[in-house]
């Protein structure tokens, strides 16, 4: 749990961005100490993404489609689950490790206007159990010390000392100079105020995952304010759904390939 500084909807929607990932989380150079996105993986090597939303009862769910070289596509399978939830995935990871089962995800839950409360958590969809760094979130910035529980949940770094940037490691080892992950997704958040002035925006096509949840928002706002249910309020479907990303030939059409898994039949008891 992280308490943070900003409108809910503002950390959302940070959050279900596909695009700023491997630019904000990314080191600079290979073998650098701080913690991020190394730069032999897909999420870093692949080019800018494509972003598809399906629509689905329980909110939809997303794909960033990134070129990988001439014959391969590199695609990550998220979904988002009303009003507050996103499952991303995290099989390959940010140091490109192989063949995890691993699902991440946030609830991001409003505490007043200006603030927020985040979970992060993170699961493993087989028998392969978590080690202890990733039960920890190590490389977060979401636990101890970085986080105090004493302190309702507020994070170490924030506004009042500029989200303890390293100006040495910024130039050195990673793009922010933020000590984790999530921490680095706090500082940009945070920094634009804690309700962020949407007259000055210019939304485009890489933020059609953004684009969607508002409209969504609009429409449960709208339903409950002439007395029905809104979407996702009594569907269990997204009980049986997976984050799932992949690499695989540029000429198959993501959705045959990734799909069976992003909905899987009999999903196993998670292991941690």
């Amino acid at each position: 749990m992280v308490w943070q500084e900003c409108n809910w909807l503002q950390a959302l929607e940070g959050g279900i961005d596909s695009s700023h990932a491997p630019i904000l989380h990314r080191q600079i150079r290979e073998g650098a100490s701080s913690a991020g996105i190394q730069l032999s993986t897909p999420f870093v090597r692949g080019g800018a993404p494509t972003i598809e939303v399906d629509i689905t009862d329980y909110g939809y769910r997303y794909t960033g489609v990134r070129p990988l070289g001439d014959k391969e596509q590199y695609v990550r399978g998220y979904h988002f689950a009303m009003p507050f939830t996103q499952l991303r995935p995290s099989q390959i990871g940010r140091a490109g490790s192989p063949d995890r089962a691993h699902v991440d995800g946030h609830h991001w839950v409003p505490i007043d206007d200006d603030n927020c409360m985040v979970w992060n958590w993170t699961y493993s969809f087989n028998d392969q159990p978590l080690s202890e760094k990733e039960r920890t979130g190590e490389g977060s910035a979401n636990g101890w010390p970085n986080v105090d529980p004493d302190n309702q949940y507020r994070a170490k770094g924030n506004v009042r000392n500029d989200w303890l940037i390293d100006r040495d490691v910024q130039r050195t080892d990673t793009f922010t100079g933020i000590e984790g992950i999530n921490a680095q997704d706090r500082g940009v958040q945070e920094s634009m105020g804690t309700v962020v002035d949407r007259t000055r925006e210019h939304l485009g096509p890489a933020d059609g995952a953004i684009i969607a949840a508002r409209k969504l928002l609009i429409e449960a706002a709208r339903a409950v304010a002439e007395g029905e249910d809104p979407r996702g309020a009594h569907t269990t479907s997204y009980y049986n759904t997976r984050a799932i990303e992949k690499v695989f030939d540029g000429s198959l059409a993501w959705r045959d390939v990734m799909l069976p898994e992003m909905y899987p039949e009999e999903q196993p008891e998670p292991a941690g």
